[in-house]
């Protein structure tokens, strides 16, 4: 299985590109998880809150695929 950083290279492909989202500034307020967007587009694909180094379960990358509509194939599944 691929890093989530493999990942995120490689769905820049499909013209996804990384968005932070800033620390809220509320004390106590939840921050919301790294996301793709498509190109200008309004969707947004939330990621896995790990590292950029850590390995990808299967069941996190088919989500990943399933929700960014990449090809599975994409990724050997």
């Amino acid at each position: 299985m691929p890093t989530l950083g493999e990942f995120i290279t490689r769905a820049r492909a499909y013209g996804y590109t990384k968005q932070v989202h800033p620390p809220a500034r509320a004390p106590g307020a939840n921050r919301l998880p790294p996301a793709w967007r498509e190109g200008n587009a309004a969707k947004l694909v939330d990621l896995p809150a790990i590292r950029e180094s850590d390995r990808l379960t299967r069941a996190a990358l088919e989500s990943l695929c399933e929700r960014a509509e990449i090809p599975r194939e994409d990724f050997g599944l």
